[in-house]
C-alpha cells in the first residue's frame, strides 16, 4: 500500500520539532545567543539550542543543513517563542487530561506498547525525563491550540478533493497500490508483555498444557478458543490478516514469529510459537497472495475502506496540512509584528 508521504517546508517541520524535544528554550544558559525575544517577556535563544534542533532535523532529513537551513530552524524557535506567550497572554491552557489524550494516542502509533515499555522508548529516543515528555505535550497542545483559535476557518475550510484529482493520484501511482502476502488465523494467546519472570514461566507452562491437550485430542483447538471467553488467564480469537514484510509489523511481533506463520497452510494449527508479545498457538485459515488494487478495491480484505477512501483522505490530509502551514506563518508574522526580536546571525555559523 501506498505511503503519501508530504515534504515540509523545514521551518514548518522544525516548528514542530521544538515543541516535541526536551530542554527549554526560557533557559537562561551561559551560552552565545542566536537571538532576543521579547513579546510579554525576555527570552534569550541560545546557540546550544539551535544546534541541538539542527542535529535532530539533518537525522530526519538525512541532510547536512546550509546556513539558510539554519536560519529557518531559528525562525522555527522564535515562533515557538512568540506563541507560547502569546497563548499566555490569552489565557490558553491544556488540560491533564488532554495531555494524557495526547500521550495515549502516540502509544497507540507504536503498536500500543506497555507504558514502561513506552516511557524507555521515550526517554531513549529523546533523552527527556518522563516529566520533561509531558511538558514538551503541553506546549504542543497550547500552540496548536493558539493556531487553531487565530486560525481556524483557515484549517476547516479546506475543500475535499475533487474525484479528477482522486483519479490522477491513483494513474500516477498504481504501482505502488498493492496488498502484500497476507494470512489471517485464529490463536490462542498468552500476553506476557510487562510480566514478571514467574508469571512468564507460569503463561509458558499452561500453554505447554494445551499444546498437549491438541496434539493429543483431549481437546480441539476450537473448544480451547471458546473456553477464553471464561477464563481471564488467556484470549483466543481471530487476529485479522497479517501482512508479509512490513517492518512496523516485523517489529511489533518479532520476525519469527512471522517467519512461522507464514510457513503454515490453511487450516494447519501451530505447535507453541513466541512472539514480541507473548505466547501463541496458531491455526489459518486463509492466505492471500500478492495484489495490485484497483481504485475502488478495499485496502485489506473485508475492509470497507478502499483504495479512492484512501486517496481521498490523502489528498485532503495534505490540503489541510498545507492550510496549517500558511496559518503558522501567518500567526507568526503578526506576534513578530508585535514583538521585538534580536537576532545574532554571525553565531548561526559553527
Amino acid at each position: 500500500m501506498i505511503q503519501c508521504i508530504l515534504r515540509k517546508n523545514i521551518a514548518v517541520l522544525a516548528f514542530f520539532i521544538v515543541a516535541m524535544v526536551g530542554g527549554s528554550l526560557y533557559a537562561q544558559v551561559l551560552d552565545m545567543p542566536v537571538a532576543v525575544v521579547r513579546l510579554t517577556e525576555t527570552v534569550n535563544i541560545g546557540q546550544r539550542e539551535l544546534r541541538r534542533q539542527v542535529q535532530i532535523l539533518e537525522q530526519q532529513l538525512q541532510q547536512t543543513l546550509s546556513l539558510e537551513d539554519r536560519k529557518e530552524v531559528l525562525d522555527a524557535q522564535v515562533g515557538e517563542v512568540l506563541i507560547l506567550q502569546a497563548a499566555a497572554r490569552d489565557n490558553i491552557r491544556v488540560s491533564q487530561t488532554e495531555i494524557d489524550q495526547a500521550i495515549a494516542q502516540q502509544r497507540e502509533q507504536l503498536g500500543s506498547p506497555s507504558e514502561a515499555q513506552f516511557r524507555t522508548q521515550i526517554e531513549t529516543q529523546t533523552g527527556m525525563t518522563w516529566q520533561q515528555y509531558q511538558d514538551q505535550i503541553r506546549k504542543r497542545l497550547i500552540q496548536e491550540k493558539y493556531i487553531v483559535e487565530k486560525k481556524g476557518a483557515m484549517i476547516r475550510n479546506v475543500p475535499q478533493p475533487s474525484e479528477a484529482e482522486i483519479r490522477d493520484t491513483y494513474e500516477e501511482n498504481a504501482t505502488q497500490f498493492a496488498n502484500p502476502a497476507m494470512v489471517r488465523f485464529t490463536h490462542i494467546f498468552f500476553d506476557t508483555r510487562g510480566a514478571s519472570s514467574e508469571r512468564r514461566a507460569e503463561a509458558r507452562q499452561q500453554i505447554d498444557d494445551m499444546n498437549r491437550r491438541i496434539t493429543s485430542g483431549r481437546d480441539t483447538f476450537q473448544e480451547l478458543v471458546n473456553r477464553a471467553v471464561d477464563d481471564p488467564k488467556y484470549s483466543a480469537g481471530d487476529f485479522g490478516y497479517l501482512p508479509r514484510g512490513e517492518q512496523q509489523v516485523i517489529s511489533a511481533l518479532g520476525r519469527s514469529f512471522v517467519d512461522s506463520v507464514f510457513r503454515l497452510e490453511v487450516d494447519q494449527t501451530s505447535g507453541i510459537i513466541e512472539s514480541n508479545y507473548g505466547y501463541h498457538i496458531v491455526r489459518i485459515t486463509d492466505r492471500r497472495s500478492p495484489k495490485l488494487l484497483g481504485l475502488d478495491d478495499p485496502l485489506l480484505p473485508g475492509q470497507n475502506i478502499t483504495v479512492r477512501d484512501q486517496i481521498r483522505s490523502a489528498l485532503f490530509n495534505r490540503s489541510q496540512q498545507e492550510a496549517l502551514q500558511r496559518a503558522v506563518r501567518e500567526v507568526v508574522d503578526d506576534l513578530k509584528r508585535q514583538a521585538e526580536i534580536t537576532l545574532y546571525e554571525q553565531n548561526l555559523r559553527w
